[in-house]
């Protein structure tokens, strides 16, 4: 098996109202936190910009606000291995992207949803970070460019 390169992955982190917006993917009965691969010769900014437009729609405005977490995603049975940036950003809807089917799924098995950052489920991936995210929400994010490793 030829080895494959590395990617990078921007995760979105945006919390309003003390809710944590998620996509749900119903066929596997899981939350995950919203965002994708970088494409070549894309900034991390213009990736969040287009990851924010493909996943919430048109007429959405994001903020970068700074890199939370920095982890090793490998998963060798899939032959992937990202570094995923944990992104703290903002942006300017809210209750209309509640059940927002994503337009990649046609069957409308995968939606945005926003869980309660003080009570999130365990099935939101990955859910080790999911400590390190309640407690440096209620800290008001103080650090910024954490490396959590693998998880």
């Amino acid at each position: 098996m030829k080895p494959q390169e590395t990617s990078v992955r921007a995760r979105l982190i945006i919390i309003k109202n003390n809710k944590l917006l998620t996509q749900f993917r119903q066929k596997d009965n899981y939350y995950h936190y919203i965002g994708g691969h970088l494409e070549y010769g894309e900034t991390l900014l213009e990736a969040c910009l287009r990851e924010i437009k493909e996943e919430c729609g048109g007429g959405v405005e994001f903020k970068f606000k700074k890199i939370l977490y920095i982890r090793d995603f490998i998963w060798p049975q899939e032959n992937e291995h990202s570094l995923e940036l944990f992104i703290l950003g903002d942006i300017n809807k809210f209750e209309e992207l509640e059940k927002l089917p994503d337009p990649q799924h046609s069957d409308g098995s995968v939606w945005l949803t926003w869980l309660d950052i003080n009570n999130l489920p365990d099935n939101l991936y990955p859910n080790a970070l999911s400590a390190n995210l309640i407690k440096d929400f209620k800290n008001g994010f103080p650090n910024q460019g954490e490396y959590v490793g693998k998880m």
